[in-house]
């Protein structure tokens, strides 16, 4: 969706340079959309969020042997946006602002060796650590 519509907007007026930072102020997934292959998306240092982008850590044709499969189990409206959820949880939950300062910045880490050495078993390991904190 907004990916698409900033990548668009962007070719037909020829606008050079990261489009992902615009991309980002309609969703951080727009963000990462930006780019194929494996993206990183980083918060950046400012406030109002103007330095947060995405960065491609590995182009599409790194790891041609993985695969992914997407099943989409519902295509009707989410009742809570990813925003709104997201903007509750920052606001009620103690262990996501412990997640943010003490587990994040090592997971980062972890997936982008995993991904530069093509290491499934630690790709998967840190996935589902990622999913489970979340989930």
């Amino acid at each position: 969706g907004y990916a698409c519509l900033v990548a668009a907007l962007g070719y037909l007026y020829e606008i050079e340079g990261d489009l992902s930072v615009v991309a980002r102020q309609g969703s951080g997934s727009a963000c990462r959309s930006m780019y194929g292959g494996f993206v990183k998306w980083d918060m950046g240092k400012l406030a109002d969020g103007s330095d947060s982008r995405a960065y491609q850590v590995a182009d599409e044709a790194h790891w041609p042997e993985l695969q992914t499969i997407i099943l989409v189990v519902s295509d009707e409206k989410k009742k809570v946006s990813s925003t709104g959820g997201m903007e509750n949880s920052v606001r009620t939950s103690k262990l996501l602002k412990h997640r943010a300062e003490a587990l994040v910045e090592g997971q980062l880490k972890g997936m982008e060796k995993a991904i530069a050495d093509k290491d499934f078993e630690s790709f998967g390991k840190i996935t589902m650590e990622e999913s489970n904190q979340f989930h």
